[in-house]
Parts: structure tokens; C-alpha cells; sequence
């Protein structure tokens, strides 16, 4: 029997307009969130770095495991800045060339404040957990989960002066990075204000590891307090040759000190430095318990400072998509703006976002025990 070649091309087109058809039909895949990741994974702060990259993971396996946001899972986009600005600037248009649709970091203000620009410019938000220096928020698509130096330097400073009664207060700064110098200042010019104005700031560079000829000088001035706001290996080796020098006076620093490394640097120098940071996993509220008992099973570690806020810096974006109801960058942006009064943070009882894209929240106090951990003093709510 014949058949003609124009029934058959007629016939073959209805099976594949039909299989089209059915092709179509089928639900698209929802398109995944990618989490950027600008971290210190090697370099002088990799302790935080590593926190930063297990909070963001734990934070994203949790949302993951209710749903996503919106429906839509997360996934990761790390990369290593090393605490390095100018690497910093470069990974940011990376994780940009990528496609992320939030950058989590950076982690040290040097490295935020030279990714920003780049977010900025390109309108990706960028969401820093612990950038602190006052500039380090600069632009309209640059957050931060954490407070900023202007509220931890005048803390610090009313610690100094109020709790501590120093008269004779003198700092040893790392003018390199622009954390420690933010913070410093922030400090001497509190101290001036309150009438104890500091005997001296002496100074060092970051990878620096004998501070002698500095702390030699600060002695000969007999002060009754040493301010270092600093990076945890550098103060830790600062509060050993503190010892040495004979130097039995308390020292103060910042944030950039609470890693449990701090101790295993200074042993047991370390006893009696006082801190002012972001939380303490000591802090009884049920969230912050659930974090650390999630945090310490996978990591066997307490979580510190470092990774509370990274782990809050991605519940803030997630709460920001949910309020904008959509992914619209713009939304989610002026979301993440306007948020007020958010209770359900692992670092603070409430928080709000001020106009310059800073957290205002609460800021604890803690001191270094012989346990090697530090222990809470205070709660300070701004």
C-alpha cells in the first residue's frame, strides 16, 4: 500500500508539536538563590574566616530544610579574600560574574570597604557580618550585621573610664588595617571627652609579632590600662609581652580579639583581658542556644562572634526577600533598609537597620578566664 510523503510529514510534525507541548508543560525547576561568600579562609584572621563559611552553611542547610526562600533552595559561592583588600575587590566582581544574589562579607572593614564600591556599582547587596569600621557601609547596597566603631569605641572607652577608673589609659594600634584604626579613634576621642584623654598611641603593622620597643615606652609612662583594639594574634602576643615587660595592668580591645585562638596564642597571659563584642554564647535566650548547640555538633567548637553574625547576616536577607515578596533587587534592597525591631537574631534581642545601613543593636562585655573562654560581664543596649 502507498503511503504519500505528505500524509507522513503532516503526521511526523502533530508528534513533535504534541511532544513540545508536553515538554512545556512540565513545571519549570525553580531557580536557586546563590549565596556569595567573600571570606578570609587563609591568612592572619582565617579563624573567622572558617566560622564565617560554617555559620553561612548551617544557616543555609536550615532554610534549605523548610522550604528555601520562596520556594527557592540556597547554594553557596565561596571565595577567598585572605583578608586582603585588593584580593577582596577582586573576588567581589567574581562572586558578581557569578550570578550571586547576595554577597555575605567581606569579613575584616579593609576588605568590605574595597568590595563595596564594586557591589555598589554593579547593585548586588552586599551583607558584611563584621565589618565595624564607620565607613565600611558606605552606599545604598552595602549592609552590615553587626554594630559599627562609633557605638563599640564609645563602650569601650566608658568601660575604660567607668568600670575600669583608669586615670593613665595609653593603646597600641595596627595602623594597617583600617578596623583597628576606626576603633582606636573612636576610643581616644571618648577618652578625651571623659576626661581621662590616653598618655599615648603607639603603633605597629599588621604581621608585626615583637612589640617590646612599644610596650617599653608605654611603660615609662606608668599608665594604669592598655587599649588594643587589635586582631587576636597580634593582641595575644601583646598580652604576653605585656607579662614579660612586667606590665600588671588590665588590657582592653575589641571584636577583633574574641576567637578561641586568642588563647591558645597567649596561654595563659590571656587571663583578665576584657572585650567588647557582639554576643556571648553564654546568653540564655532560646535562639541563641539552639545556634550554638547546632553549631557545636557539626563542629565540635563553640561559635563564636564571628559566626553568629554570619549566620545572621543570612537570616537578614532571607527575612528582607520575604518582606519585599519577590525577587526584585530594588525591593529586596529597600527592605533590607526599612528593617525595625527583628527579635528572632542570634546576636541581639532586637535589631534594627539605621539609615546608614548599620545594625543597632545591643553589645556585650566579656572577659577572658582561665578556662581559656571568655566569659559574659554585660549586656550594653545602645
Amino acid at each position: 500500500m502507498k503511503v504519500k510523503w505528505s500524509v507522513l510529514l503532516a503526521g511526523l510534525m502533530i508528534v513533535v508539536l504534541l511532544s513540545t507541548s508536553l515538554v512545556g508543560c512540565r513545571p519549570a525547576a525553580a531557580k536557586e538563590v546563590k549565596i556569595g561568600v567573600l571570606c578570609p579562609l587563609t591568612g592572619v584572621i582565617a579563624a573567622y574566616g572558617q566560622e564565617q563559611k560554617n555559620a553561612v552553611a548551617i544557616a543555609i542547610e536550615e532554610i534549605n530544610a523548610k522550604g528555601g526562600i520562596l520556594g527557592r533552595k540556597l547554594v553557596m559561592v565561596l571565595e577567598d579574600d585572605e583578608k586582603k583588600p585588593e584580593l577582596a575587590a577582586s573576588m567581589t566582581q567574581k562572586l558578581i560574574n557569578a550570578g550571586v544574589d547576595v554577597i555575605i562579607g567581606g569579613m575584616s572593614s579593609s576588605c568590605t570597604m574595597a568590595g563595596g564600591p564594586i557591589a555598589n556599582a554593579k547593585q548586588v547587596i552586599m551583607i558584611s557580618p563584621w565589618s565595624t569600621n564607620p565607613k565600611a557601609a558606605e552606599g545604598d547596597w552595602v549592609f552590615r550585621a553587626c554594630f559599627s566603631d562609633e557605638f563599640q569605641g564609645r563602650i569601650q572607652a566608658k568601660f575604660i573610664a567607668e568600670n575600669l577608673k583608669s586615670k593613665r589609659p595609653a593603646q597600641l594600634l595596627d595602623v594597617s588595617d583600617d578596623g583597628s584604626k576606626g576603633q582606636g579613634e573612636v576610643v581616644a576621642k571618648t577618652l578625651k571627652e571623659l576626661g581621662v584623654p590616653l598618655l599615648t598611641t603607639e603603633s605597629y603593622a599588621g604581621g608585626d609579632r615583637d612589640f617590646r620597643a612599644q610596650l617599653t615606652k608605654i611603660k615609662a609612662l606608668n599608665p594604669d590600662c592598655l587599649d588594643a583594639p587589635n586582631y587576636y594574634g597580634e593582641a595575644a602576643l601583646i598580652r604576653v609581652q605585656m607579662k614579660e615587660l612586667g606590665m600588671d595592668i588590665p588590657m582592653v580591645g575589641g571584636d577583633g580579639l574574641d576567637s578561641s585562638d586568642f588563647f591558645k596564642i597567649a596561654g595563659p597571659a590571656a587571663v583578665g583581658t576584657m572585650i567588647t563584642t557582639h554576643y556571648s554564647p553564654e546568653d540564655p535566650r532560646p535562639v541563641v542556644q539552639e545556634f550554638r548547640k547546632k553549631y557545636e555538633q557539626k563542629h565540635g567548637d563553640t561559635p563564636e562572634s564571628t559566626a553568629a553574625l554570619s549566620y545572621d547576616a543570612v537570616m537578614l536577607y532571607k527575612i528582607a526577600v520575604e518582606k519585599a515578596g519577590g525577587w526584585d533587587k530594588v525591593k529586596i534592597r529597600d527592605a533590607l533598609a526599612g528593617l525595625k525591631n527583628i527579635t528572632t537574631l542570634v546576636t541581639a534581642p532586637t535589631f534594627s537597620m539605621d539609615e546608614t545601613g548599620t545594625g543597632i543593636k545591643s553589645l556585650a562585655v566579656v572577659e577572658a578566664g582561665a578556662d581559656g573562654a571568655w566569659h559574659f560581664k554585660a549586656v550594653v543596649n545602645p
